[in-house]
């Protein structure tokens, strides 16, 4: 059946946006290897085709091949399905996913399911609102942002590397994120800590991309990098295993794919080495750390996108978590 232009400019969109959210172009779409599906991309790193997906536009009874094609497939990490938010659509896929919870549930549970609205390819403005609606929902996704980079193994080891104070450059990320920096006095109060520690770690945030400085000034603002981190902090913090997205966001961010989420003290930290699983506890350390001993809420939440150094925070700013 020969493809929509309604199709084509659907999954066009999802691929310009992934291309835009990857960082120093770390991956590439595989053409000769989607095989069935729509779309495919294929980590440069270990050349593993990473993702594939499947676009619905108008067709449902198409649904079931489209769903049981992307959970099927065992050559792919994550799967992807773009398709219209007609209440026909929604429910179909709804009744497809319950139904194969029961024999695929780390499939269903990895699947990324993204919804716009229906539109006429003709239409500027429709293709304005649904390119937006696709890119928001994948910058919003933390699977999305860990597979194309926005928050990678390495990052989290350049962090790790300069926490020589448990907990507290997570607590400063943690303000920094949820009220904006104003100056060091008011941040150092703000985490329980000494201006000068707190002045001295803050380059450390930086050097790992989850601040970026003012030029020529002290004024410091979270990344995305950040965001995206605080948000699985959040999820660290709250479970007592990993189900299969936070296994898939651990072992893409080199801390051990394993169920367990444990803690250490620092005493045992100093004899620990520095293996995926440890590189876990270590992690998971520094984030029991910054709530018991700063105060950190890492809340999941309420993070803000950006802010004007050293202004008031404007009352209509954008949030980014749920």
């Amino acid at each position: 059946m020969a493809r929509s232009v309604e199709h084509d400019f659907v999954t066009g969109v999802f691929i310009s946006c992934a291309q835009e959210m990857s960082r120093s172009e770390v991956f590439g779409y595989a053409e000769a290897d989607r095989g069935v599906f729509d779309f495919a991309c294929t980590l440069t790193s270990d050349h593993s085709r990473n993702l594939v997906g499947q676009t619905l536009t108008h067709h449902a009874a198409g649904i079931d091949k489209d769903l049981a094609s992307l959970l099927h497939d065992s050559d792919s990490h994550l799967p992807v399905y773009l398709y219209s938010d007609e209440a026909r659509h929604i429910v179909r896929v709804q009744e497809f996913l319950h139904k194969a919870r029961v024999q695929l549930p780390d499939r269903v549970g990895l699947l990324r399911h993204l919804r716009y609205p229906s539109f006429d390819a003709d239409n500027d403005d429709e293709r304005r609102l649904v390119a937006h609606e696709i890119k928001s929902q994948m910058v919003d996704d933390l699977l999305l942002n860990v597979t194309f980079g926005h928050l990678s193994s390495t990052d989290i080891d350049l962090l790790l590397l300069n926490t020589a104070v448990p907990g507290l450059l997570l607590a400063v990320l943690d303000y920094v994120a949820a009220k904006g920096f104003v100056n060091f006095p008011d941040l150092a109060r703000a985490v329980g800590a000494k201006e000068g520690t707190v002045r001295t770690r803050v380059p450390a945030l930086v050097s790992a991309g989850m601040l970026s400085q003012a030029v020529d000034s002290n004024y410091f603002q979270t990344t995305t990098r950040a965001r995206v981190l605080l948000r699985i902090s959040y999820l660290l913090m709250a479970a007592e295993a990993a189900g299969p997205e936070l296994a898939y966001i651990l072992a893409k961010l080199g801390l051990g794919g394993h169920s367990e989420i444990d803690a250490a003290t620092p005493s045992e930290l100093l004899t620990m080495p520095y293996d995926p699983p440890e590189k876990r506890i270590r992690f998971m350390t520094e984030l029991h750390y910054a709530k018991s001993e700063y105060g950190a809420e890492l809340a999941g939440t309420g993070y803000l996108l950006s802010t004007r150094p050293g202004l008031p925070i404007p009352a209509d700013l954008v949030w980014v978590g749920r």
